[in-house]
């Protein structure tokens, strides 16, 4: 059964990895924004397409 993550856990879990070579250049940057979203408490802003990119990345990440 698939586990089921909040969009906060899975930015939460990305913002580990930043100071790793994990991630590429742009995957940084970009989870430097959903931290900064996420600290602003505008989650739930982020559009499909973002949210998309964060279930892929985490997947790819944590599966």
């Amino acid at each position: 059964m698939p586990r089921h993550y909040s969009t906060t856990d899975m930015i939460r879990k990305l913002v580990c990895l930043l100071g790793t070579n994990d991630l590429t250049d742009w995957e940084k940057g970009f989870v430097t924004t959903l931290q900064r979203v996420m600290n602003d408490g505008q989650v739930t802003m982020l559009t499909d397409k973002q949210i998309e990119s964060l279930d892929q990345l985490h997947a790819r990440h944590f599966a």
